[in-house]
């Protein structure tokens, strides 16, 4: 199988002309003072928890929710089930929902 060449039609209006034609970015977006109110404290805090543990943040933060409930840490508690809603959703829910059967199982 042969291969052809094929040059753009005008080198100066090329995708990669364009890219080299843009000027340096000076200033990361995230860095402006205007952004600094931008991310909450627990956006701050799980993308933090994030950096440290990679791929195991969640199952780390779920973990640390479960042993503050267990250890009757409210507020600690709550402070974990935000980091794993913001990494996961899904796994905030499914904690609740164990955390608030549990609640219901004494009560009832």
């Amino acid at each position: 199988m042969s291969v052809r060449f094929a040059p753009a039609r005008c080198a100066a209006r090329s995708p990669i002309a364009r890219v080299l034609k843009r000027g340096t970015v000076t200033m990361a977006a995230n860095d402006h003072e205007e952004l600094k109110g931008f991310m909450s404290d627990t956006t701050k805090a799980a993308l933090r928890h994030f950096a440290e543990y990679g791929l195991r943040a969640v199952p780390m933060a779920i973990r640390n929710a479960e042993t503050a409930a267990a250890a009757n840490q409210t507020e600690d508690y709550n402070h974990w089930l935000e980091i794993c809603r913001s990494l996961d959703g899904a796994a905030a829910r499914r904690i609740e929902a164990n955390h608030q059967g549990a609640d219901q199982r004494l009560i009832g």
